[in-house]
Order: structure tokens, then C-alpha cells, then sequence
């Protein structure tokens, strides 16, 4: 065969083996155990392909019958023919074995070859007696020699051979025990290597001067790097950190694989308010310097996540909870380091970049997925900002169960329909009777008793879930409404909240006009109330369905007045009947500002023909100064707290005297 073509193969791998290698560093991919397994098995490769190009050029430059007289004497072209032999073989028996280890690693059982003296001995002995017997070659020369008419193989390269076939026939006996943590095209991916490699070791072995064997591992490799390593799903450029693509995938398959881990989680606290104060590329700057902070403490293994919102995860690779705990404590630190000076758009006080940072031990900790999972999830609710926590730590709270397991209490509650439905009288200034009430949702879980909605209802608008409720509700209501009893009660109308989404959802006024019509409740007997915040969601989804419900003769509020930020005008647009005062102007009431500001708010709304409720009013004088200043209407634990329909239809009959 053309010496020139043998040649080419060679050249060939040398070149894709190094543009693999210089992919990893240009895309700053060098953290990591799958990264420097894959990093470690392309320079061998490298290594293996230069000695292969290097055997051709330096026989074609001296000849055989220079390089190795027939005198046999030992020259020092010969030693160093002998040399970059040695060189190959022993890069080339270490290839196999080191792409065994990185499947170890991509598929996260690396920790399972730990496990015993007789495993170690089975992974470890063939490439420790390949190695020795390349490099004590000279002098046994049964594995290669050379003489005046070229390189020869000795009986001793079968050995070799043999290594190579037993890493494969393992190699694929891994894959196949793990194949369900891989996905098809990785695992196809990794698996295919191994025939396509045989194949061309068998094809050289016949066939010495064809070099194909590294002119194949090469591509194969590059083949890795771009459909199992995936650069665009593995790293989040923005954050300059490992993506939440590659947290999922590392998770997954540690669980599946029992894989132990100290994982640290530190979170940038209100990253919503800070993104207001900063803008959006401030607050790309404050993530990338966290990042880069966070990265300046790892450890060569460690590997840095980027969550979401503003939440990293550190894995250390060395499963020590004491070091853990160390990155944790310094990672909880980074605020010191986030001062004006390192960001673009910076915020007034730099105490206000609070951390909050957590160490979580799998499996002492958390046994399963889903676990971690919630937790993750409901981070920000668990975890303090005053100092580094601990899972362990948390988990003694009173209401630790509690919150780990609302996404389950509030699936298991929609499945079985078993929200209640309380009704909080409102008191009319006009007359002094209760002929309204506001109707607000319940959950009575039977592990945790009442739950409260300050967290079900994140949860539930969290999970997509808050519409399922809202139609469970709105059928107990009219149910009820459907019964009463209103010339012995006096009761005249509810107030019933609709989320966001049901403000903007196409069907909610069919689904209304159908439950009026199914309960054959008068439309005038049910007021809706939309919060000021909810009219910003598409202000044109909501004027269509509210104009739909009034013509139909349902009556609207305009609830938590007072919180939002949008525009009080568009919100006026909309055809409110009263407006709700949140709770937070009765509180501040006795406030001389605070005073003025509610008297002129209930003014304002009475010039343009809104009645005016105040929510939250506790204390008698409150009563009296609202009912100095005009408020029509008053709620508030004052008059009555929320009570079951029994309870509060009893209550009508006491209060309203009739």
C-alpha cells in the first residue's frame, strides 16, 4: 500500500484529535469528570496517532537497514524506532480502557468500580500488564522488535489485543446494564464505537500498514463530542456554568446508579426585585460574577450548575461533607464580592444582594428523586438567608413535611374535590347588616389538617393546577348560592375571586353562564372580583370576558386595590361596581400620611360612582375612621373571621335579625 496514504490516515487523526481537544478548551469545557476523562482520552489518542505518524516518517526519513544494521548492533536511531514504539503501544493499550472509564462516567457509576479488591483487580490488572510488558520489551522484544528489514510484531502483542477485546466486551456489558439512564442516541452513540473500532483493529492486524485503527477512534471521538458531550444542552454560555439540562441528566442517573453526592445550592435572594433595581443585563452581570466567584473555589472534578432564577448547585467530586460544607460557608460569602463596582447598573445598598445557601447529602438526606426535586423547587421557601443550612437542619421543621409534600396534598385534593369553601361576612356601614360575604378556598388535608393558602396557592399556580381549583370552587359556590335561603338571611350577593388565569381564560364566562343556568342562580347574586395586578395579563382577554358576564348581569370588583403597579385607569376601564382597599391601607391606617391618602383613594372612587370596601380591619377604631371617611363597606376579623357555610348561614340569621 502508498506509503503516502498510510500516512494521510495518521495525518488525519492528529488533526481531529486536536480540534476535539481545542473545542474543549475554546468552549471552556475543562471541569468535570466526563469532561477530563474525555479530555484525558483524546490526548492519548493524540499521543497513539503522533507515534503512529511519527513510526512512518522516521523509517521513510532513515530506512530500515540504518535504523537496525545487520551488524545488530544498537544504534541510537534504533533506540529511538524502539522508543516511539513503545510510545504507541502504550497509549494505544490504554485507549480501551479509558473509554470504558468515561461510560462509567456518563452514565454516573464510576463510584461502583470502587467497590471491592476483586472488582478493582478486574479493572485495573489488564492495563497494568499491558503496560509492563510494552515497557520491559527490550528486553524480552515479544511483544514488537525491529531489524534491517522493519517492525515486527511479537507473540506477546496478542496480550494486547486481548486487553483491548476484554474492555470492549465489558464496555458493552456496562452499557447494556445501564442503557435505561441513556438516552437512544447516546446510547447508540456509545455503543457503535465498539464494533466500528474491532472492525478496523482487525483490519490492521491483518493488514499492518493499514492505519486505520486510529483514524477511525478519532472520528468516533468526535462523534462523542457532539451527540453524547452536546456542548449547546451541557454548558449555559449566560452563566458561564454546567446548564440545568446536565443537572437533570447528572441527578437522574446518580439516583438510578445509588451514587453518593454532596451537593451545595446557593440561591441570589429576590432576584425579581433585584432585576427591577438592575435591569435585565445588570442582573446577567450579577449571575456571571456569582458564577465566576463560585468557580474560583472549585476543585479540579467540581462542577458547577446554573438552576434557574438565580439558583447554582456545586457538586463536589470528592463526596466529603466536611468540604461541602466548607464551599457552602463560602459561597454563602459571594455578596461581599457582588459590590456596585462589579456591576454595570448597580443597586443602592449592596446588602441588598442576600444568598441563600444549603448543603444537601444524598443519600443520608434524600433517598429519592422526586425529593430533591420538591425541594429544589420550594427552595425559596425553605431556606433561610441568615446563615449556611442544611437539609438535615430543615428538615426538623414543624412544617417541613408539610411543604416538601404540597405539590402531592394539592394533586390529592383536586383528584378527590375536597376543597372547602369559607365565607367571611361584610359588614354594610348603610344599615349595619351583613348582606355580602367574600368566599375564599380551603384546603383540610387528612395527614396535615388545614392547609394554609399563603402555600397551596403559589404551589398550585406554580404547577398549573390553580384553574382545576378554581372550577371546584365555583361549582361548591353556586351550589350554594343555589340553596340559600335569601329572604330569611338577608343575604344579598358573593364576592368570588378569580385568578389571573381565569381572568384571561377563553371559556370562563361559558363555564359561569353554564353553573348560573345549572344552579339557577340569579347572575346579580354573584360579584367577581379581579385583582388590579390581573387586569395587566392581556387587559383585552379580560374586558372580553367581563363585558360577556355583565351583560349576562354579574356585577365586578376591583380586588387588592392599593398593591398593584399597573395602571389604575386601565383597570377603571373595566365595568367595577366596588372597589377593595387591601389590607395593608387599614393597617397603616393610624399613620397621619397613610390617613390621608385612604380618605382621599375613598373620595376619589365615590366621585366616580365606586362603592368602597376595606379589607382587614381588626380593631374598632379602625371601623370608626373608615366610617368617618366613608367607606361603604367593611371585612375584616373585626366583624367575623372566615366560617364554614353551616356556620356562616347561622351566622346570617343572628346578625341580621331576621
Amino acid at each position: 500500500m502508498d506509503q503516502t496514504a498510510v500516512m494521510r490516515y495518521d495525518v488525519a487523526a492528529v488533526v481531529i484529535t486536536t480540534i476535539c481537544i481545542a473545542s474543549l478548551i475554546l468552549r471552556r469545557k475543562m471541569s468535570g469528570p466526563i469532561n477530563r476523562i474525555y479530555l484525558a482520552t483524546t490526548i492519548v489518542i493524540l499521543l497513539t496517532a503522533f507515534a503512529s505518524l511519527g513510526a512512518e516518517v522516521y523509517d521513510r526519513a532513515l530506512g530500515p537497514a540504518t535504523i537496525a544494521p545487520a551488524s545488530g548492533a544498537i544504534s541510537y536511531p534504533l533506540v529511538m524506532r524502539n522508543a516511539i514504539s513503545m510510545l504507541y503501544y502504550t497509549m494505544r493499550s490504554l485507549t480501551a480502557p479509558l473509554y470504558f472509564v468515561l461510560i462509567t462516567a456518563i452514565t454516573y457509576t464510576s463510584h461502583r468500580l470502587k467497590r471491592g479488591k476483586v472488582v478493582m483487580f478486574l479493572m485495573w490488572a489488564p492495563v497494568v500488564i499491558t503496560t509492563l510488558l510494552v515497557l520491559t520489551n527490550p528486553l524480552h522484544h515479544l511483544v514488537f522488535f525491529y531489524d534491517a528489514t522493519g517492525s515486527h510484531r511479537g507473540p506477546l502483542i496478542l496480550v494486547l489485543y486481548a486487553s483491548s477485546l476484554y474492555y470492549s466486551l465489558v464496555g458493552m456489558a456496562w452499557l447494556l446494564r445501564w442503557r435505561r439512564i441513556l438516552t437512544y442516541d447516546t446510547f447508540a452513540t456509545l455503543a457503535l464505537l465498539y464494533p466500528i473500532v474491532c472492525t478496523s483493529a482487525i483490519i490492521q492486524y491483518f493488514i499492518p500498514k493499514m492505519r486505520l485503527e486510529m483514524f477511525v477512534t478519532s472520528v468516533v471521538l468526535m462523534l462523542l463530542s457532539d451527540f453524547v458531550m452536546r456542548p449547546e444542552r451541557q454548558f449555559d454560555a449566560l452563566a458561564d456554568a454546567a446548564s440545568l439540562q446536565a443537572y437533570r441528566e447528572m441527578c437522574e442517573r446518580a439516583f438510578i446508579t445509588d451514587k453518593p453526592m454532596c451537593l451545595v445550592y446557593t440561591e441570589i435572594v429576590s432576584i425579581e426585585r433585584l432585576r427591577e433595581l438592575v435591569g435585565k443585563d445588570g442582573m446577567q452581570t450579577i449571575v456571571r460574577t456569582v458564577s465566576i466567584n463560585l468557580h474560583s473555589m472549585l476543585a479540579p472534578g467540581d462542577v458547577l450548575y446554573y438552576l434557574r432564577n438565580g439558583l447554582f448547585c456545586i457538586a463536589p467530586h470528592n463526596i466529603d461533607a466536611n468540604r461541602a460544607l466548607s464551599i457552602a460557608r463560602t459561597a454563602h460569602e459571594q455578596k461581599r464580592a457582588l459590590s456596585p463596582a462589579h456591576i454595570e447598573h448597580p443597586v443602592e445598598h449592596p446588602d441588598d444582594l442576600e444568598l441563600r445557601t444549603c448543603v444537601i447529602r444524598v443519600p443520608e438526606d434524600v433517598h429519592d428523586l422526586s425529593t430533591l426535586r420538591n425541594f429544589v423547587r420550594r427552595f425559596s421557601h425553605l431556606v433561610p438567608t441568615s446563615s449556611v443550612t442544611s437539609f438535615a437542619e430543615l428538615s426538623k421543621m414543624e412544617d417541613f413535611e408539610l411543604q416538601m409534600s404540597l405539590s402531592d396534598v394539592v394533586t390529592n385534593a383536586i383528584r378527590k374535590r375536597t376543597f372547602e369553601v369559607f365565607y367571611q361576612p361584610i359588614y354594610c356601614m348603610a344599615d349595619g347588616r351583613f348582606h355580602s360575604a367574600e368566599a375564599l378556598v380551603r384546603l383540610n388535608d387528612p395527614q396535615f389538617g388545614y392547609v394554609s393558602p399563603a402555600l397551596f396557592i403559589p404551589e398550585a399556580e406554580y404547577n398549573g393546577a390553580i384553574q382545576q381549583i378554581g372550577s371546584i370552587l365555583l361549582d361548591k359556590i353556586f351550589a350554594f348560592m343555589g340553596g340559600m335561603d335569601y329572604d330569611t338571611t338577608g343575604f344579598h350577593y358573593v364576592e368570588v375571586n378569580l385568578s389571573a388565569d381565569q381572568c384571561v381564560r377563553a371559556h370562563t364566562a361559558q363555564e359561569l353562564l353554564d353553573l348560573a343556568q345549572r344552579y339557577n342562580v340569579a347572575p346579580p347574586r354573584i360579584n367577581l372580583e379581579i385583582t388590579e395586578t390581573s387586569s395587566t395579563y392581556s387587559h383585552q382577554a379580560i374586558a372580553r370576558n367581563v363585558r360577556t358576564l355583565a351583560e349576562a348581569g354579574f356585577s365586578f370588583s376591583l380586588d387588592d386595590y392599593g398593591t398593584g403597579y399597573s395602571s389604575l385607569t386601565r383597570a377603571l376601564d373595566l365595568p367595577f361596581s366596588l372597589v377593595k382597599f387591601d389590607k395593608t391601607l387599614a393597617d397603616g391606617i393610624d399613620d397621619p400620611a397613610t390617613r390621608t391618602v385612604v380618605e382621599q383613594s375613598i373620595a376619589m372612587m365615590h366621585s366616580i360612582g365606586k362603592h368602597v370596601l376595606v379589607e382587614g380591619v381588626e380593631t374598632r377604631e379602625q371601623v370608626e375612621l373608615l366610617r368617618a371617611m366613608g367607606a361603604d363597606y367593611i371585612q375584616g376579623f373585626y366583624f367575623a373571621r372566615p366560617m364554614p357555610q353551616d356556620e356562616f348561614v347561622a351566622f346570617l340569621h343572628e346578625h341580621n335579625g331576621y
